[in-house]
């Protein structure tokens, strides 16, 4: 069983002060070794709301809205930044005081934990004696039972905790399970949800802050023998030329860009933010799907915009809009997340999706009509249009315009950021960097035009186009590697001499081309950084 004493053991060996209330770091973000006791709450608060009685047990019986206002105390009462605005419920993540987990960042901390080390009920789900007895017995001690390799104690098991930085409309995400939750497959992955004024004996929290000092260290673990290296690529020396150079490569359209119109089609309702289907004026005769996401609470007024680039709109939406791929996944819902975070989300599908029936057809259909363009050329044309649009809304934060994609997206994301100087901040995931790790040479890319480059043409000259603009890059070594870091490299120079070398990072996960909840979180911290 662990004590006081074992807590302030795990503070020393993580090398903090010896304080029980002590955080522990994981990924770029400190979160509390234990659930707020009901000493922490009542020394801070004034009261103990409990049912369950004890100072070192957990508090509970409190709502989301008492958990964000026992944040805001601490904050002030330790000298830092309060994160919440208490009126309209919204976090800023850029302060350095106290606030709740989201749930990418709870999973993170509760990756290693294990339910038979926990405490949770080890009764049948059959028979209520020992379900009463356990009501009757209630929380335990915080630290009562073993940490996970995180050294973080109770993620599962005690009391359900509450997560999601800002406050949703219908329903709170709380993780983790309760003393009364089983051991059994009907809890896998202890996830609920409870209104966020609901108060429960079964329902507590913990506390996490933004690490803001080093909020850089999850985007620069540069593995050994990358820590400079440029590999083969040409020294980037002559950056004035690039911009000309790459408006070549790309070729041109043999039209003017039409007034930015869009049409609506359809209007989206979802908890806590409306979506408009529409279609883009992008050519003369020729119009591009788009979903605006608008958020209820946004961020702030004008609002930050995320574009989000895919094969078209309902993955990046995690909604079935009829698209011709749609495939259910969180983890690739990217602009689901940012509306969710309190920014307009802009989703765009990709012109190989609509000009024709499919890839061939519509790169026929390119060719045909503007012969001097390639299919990376034809996508910078459409997201300018859309971003001729967005400057359109006087909603839109045009300084604050970031842009994120994965796989395709992140290819659009990468063209589009490096010819169009409105957008602010980039994320690319798994698109690969240089020309050989993916399929640049195909007709809907670059085609033929990639064996007719200029010796030593790459793509870390469009890392060099988008500096000193942040840009973060997304691994999962089946794409972009370990030798994508010289690509990093050789950009940062350029980052370097303009006075911003963290504007540029690379976060590898290793698991292949799908991103995982934790390279999710860290990519819209990122954006969150540049963008908030």
């Amino acid at each position: 069983m662990a004590d006081n004493k074992h807590l302030l053991l795990l503070a020393a060996l993580l090398g903090a002060p010896a304080q029980a209330a002590d955080l522990v770091k994981v990924g770029g973000f400190l979160i509390s070794p234990t659930e707020v006791t009901q000493a922490d709450y009542e020394s801070v608060t004034g009261s103990n709301p409990s049912f369950y009685k004890g100072p070192r047990r957990p508090v509970e019986n409190v709502t989301w809205r008492d958990a964000i206002r026992y944040c805001n105390l601490r904050s002030t009462k330790e000298g830092l930044a309060p994160c919440y605005n208490l009126t309209t419920g919204r976090c800023d993540r850029s302060r350095n005081g106290y606030r709740l987990p989201t749930s990418e960042e709870w999973d993170l901390a509760a990756a290693s934990s294990d339910p038979q080390q926990a405490n949770l009920s080890t009764g049948s789900t059959k028979d209520t004696a020992p379900l009463l007895e356990l009501i009757r017995k209630g929380t335990r001690d915080v630290a009562s039972f073993a940490p996970n390799k995180s050294g973080l104690f109770d993620m599962l098991g005690n009391v359900w905790e509450w997560t999601g930085d800002d406050e949703p409309v219908v329903a709170c995400v709380i993780r983790g399970g309760s003393f009364l939750s089983s051991k059994s497959g009907w809890n896998r992955g202890y996830r609920s949800s409870l209104e966020p004024d609901r108060k429960s004996r079964f329902t507590g929290f913990r506390v996490v802050r933004t690490a803001v000092d080093d909020w850089f260290e999850p985007y620069n673990r540069r593995p050994p023998g990358y820590e400079t290296s440029t590999g083969n690529l040409t020294p980037l020396t002559d950056i004035a030329g690039l911009k000309e150079k790459w408006t070549r490569i790309l070729g041109s359209m043999s039209v003017k860009p039409p007034p930015p119109s869009a049409r609506r089609a359809a209007t989206i309702r979802n908890p806590g933010y409306t979506g408009e289907l529409m279609y883009l004026r992008t050519e003369p005769d020729s119009e591009e799907k788009i979903l605006i996401l608008r958020p209820d609470h946004p961020v702030r007024t004008p609002t930050p915009v995320v574009i989000v680039p895919y094969y078209d709109v309902d993955v990046p939406a995690g909604q079935d809009l009829y698209g011709r791929h749609f495939e259910p996944s969180r983890v690739r819902a990217y602009a689901r997340l940012a509306v969710e975070r309190g920014y307009i989300a802009a989703a765009i599908r990709w012109f190989g999706e609509s000009y024709g029936e499919r890839y061939d057809e519509a790169v026929a259909n390119l060719k045909m009509r503007h012969p001097n363009v390639t299919g990376l050329g034809k996508w910078v044309w459409d997201g300018q249009r859309l971003l001729d649009y967005l400057y359109t809304l006087p909603e839109v934060d045009r300084s604050h315009i970031g842009i994120i994609g994965h796989s395709l997206g992140a290819k659009m994301a990468l063209y589009a950021a490096a010819m169009d100087p409105r957008i602010s901040s980039v994320a690319f995931s798994e698109g690969g960097i240089g020309f050989h790790m993916s399929n640049y040479d195909d007709f809907w890319y670059l085609g033929d035009a990639i064996h007719r480059l200029p010796t030593g043409t790459d793509q870390h000259e469009l890392l060099a186009l988008i500096a000193p603009r942040p840009f973060l890059l997304i691994g999962g070594d089946e794409y972009d590697k370990a030798e994508s870091w010289h690509y990093v490299n050789a950009a940062r120079a350029v980052y370097q001499r303009l006075g911003k070398p963290e504007n540029i990072g690379y976060f590898n996960h290793h698991t292949g081309h799908t991103p995982t909840p934790e390279a999710v979180s860290l990519a819209m911290r990122w954006l969150d950084h540049f963008l908030r």
